[in-house]
């Protein structure tokens, strides 16, 4: 959605484009945060003028605002500014916006950027590229500040002055030693508060974090947030400084990390655009997989209710009670799956933990149980009082439902909580074992409890 400032600035911006004020309009922009100019610039149509905003910008600035377009956005606006200018804009991207840029584009038009690069932007941009594309490798940015141990802090601080308009961010500075290998960082206030002639080994203490450039890049997510930094350092195999992440780009994959698992949970495949972006036929695609495979497992349900036909028509009541079974199973399955899903993308549970997730949960089933199981025998026995439901069984059928309802809950509890587990043991995403899935499985397996306990409480009775 588009910001108040851009829906009301959009329109002054087309209208000095239409009566040629350049300088008014790249004055006007250049002003204005890169956020707000990369909304500005996107609300403009037709879109060719929105390119014309774009070209007046000041170089330096128009590489930060054009990292905040769309990637749908970005591709059109390349097309339209021409290979000189494109290849501008794309080098004066910071490298990881560069790389993300790339990721996105076709991939001839991908290399022939990368070709035309700098050898300096080539050699970084390529060596990102190499990592795997969900790493913190691919995520990082080269550009960061170094110091060394021997130096004092006066010559710190100069080099900072000199080195640190080019940096991602100088809040963390990172000292490293003559071989390259990370030996410790320090905090900018350090650096200010500390004497001049002070060494800069003095001021280590030689603890620090780090990240594994071949580590998944939700490894720096859950880092960024518990130890509350705004930068940590990347190392290769061999510890020796390649890069480091920001909060800026753990926020957009920590974003994109839950907006996968919410489309994951709600039983389709996660989206690669927003959803306005979204073509017709990809949305499609993305949801139609998912439900036919779900209503293929629904077959199943088919099955069970068949193989117990005959019953059925012998006290047809037991199917009036069916909606409460299989809702009370796939409700509490899908309650459980949300929870453990979450708790592993937090890091708080791994596969180690499951008799544990398995204990807790067989408690807790059996608590919520136990207390919609009553609610069941009190519905049985309502239903009939009131007429609206006769069995002249009233007894034993709320005792079959009591029942049926207590372990199919406690079932419920199990596969929920556990399914996500298994799921990241086989290393795929636990946030698969969605709520349709959960929901899908817990049919199959409530009706068959409920229709067996009820052959062995009802015999002789309805049955």
């Amino acid at each position: 959605m588009r910001s108040p400032l851009a829906q009301l600035v959009s329109p002054e911006i087309s209208q000095m484009i239409e009566r040629k004020q350049w300088r008014e309009v790249r004055d006007a922009l250049s002003t204005l945060e890169p956020a707000d100019v990369a909304d500005i610039i996107d609300g403009i149509e037709p879109y060719e003028e929105a390119a014309v905003a774009f070209r007046l910008l000041p170089r330096d600035l128009a590489g930060d605002v054009f990292s905040y377009f769309p990637p749908e956005h970005q591709e059109r606006m390349l097309q339209l500014l021409g290979d000189q200018r494109a290849l501008q804009v794309i080098e004066s991207l910071r490298t990881d916006d560069r790389v993300a840029l790339l990721d996105e584009l076709p991939v001839a038009i991908a290399h022939s950027m990368v070709r035309r690069l700098s050898p300096e932007q080539r050699r970084v941009t390529q060596a990102i590229l190499g990592y795997d594309e969900n790493s913190v490798g691919r995520l990082m940015t080269p550009d960061y500040v170094r110091l060394k141990p021997s130096w004092n802090v006066a010559r710190a601080i100069d080099h900072i002055r000199r080195y640190g308009k080019d940096a991602e961010t100088v809040h963390w500075v990172f000292v490293i030693d003559d071989s390259g290998k990370l030996i410790d960082d320090i905090h900018i206030r350090s650096l200010l508060l500390a004497d001049p002639a002070r060494s800069i080994e003095s001021l280590m203490d030689h603890e620090y974090l780090t990240l594994h450039a071949t580590d998944d890049r939700e490894q720096a997510v859950r880092m960024m947030n518990k130890y509350d930094r705004t930068a940590l350092p990347v190392i290769d195999s061999l510890g020796l400084l390649v890069g480091i992440v920001t909060v800026d780009d753990v926020a957009d994959v920590a974003e994109e990390e839950a907006t996968e698992d919410v489309h994951k949970l709600g039983g389709l495949e996660a989206l690669d655009q927003p959803y306005m972006a979204t073509r017709f036929g990809e949305m499609i695609q993305k949801r139609g997989i998912w439900l036919a495979g779900l209503f293929l497992m629904q077959l199943f349900t088919i099955g069970v209710m068949s193989s117990f036909d005959e019953h059925l028509d012998r006290a047809v009541v037991l199917a009036v009670f069916v909606p409460l079974i299989i809702s009370s199973g796939g409700n509490t399955g899908t309650q459980a799956a949300s929870l453990l899903v979450r708790a592993i993308a937090l890091g708080e549970v791994s596969f180690s933990d499951w008799w544990r997730v398995a204990s807790k949960e067989l408690r807790t089933g059996l608590v919520l149980g136990s207390v919609l199981g009553i609610l069941g025998v009190l519905t049985v026995l309502g239903l009939d009082v009131t007429g609206l439901v006769t069995s002249g069984h009233a007894g034993p059928l709320a005792f079959t439902v009591g029942t049926a309802v207590v372990g199919i809950v406690i079932w419920g509890t199990l596969i929920g909580s556990l399914l996500p587990i298994m799921l990241q043991r086989l290393g795929l995403d636990p946030a698969t074992s969605s709520s349709p899935l959960v929901a899908t499985l817990m049919d199959i397996s409530g009706l068959t409890i409920y229709f067996v306990l009820a052959l062995a409480f009802l015999r002789g009775t309805l049955l």
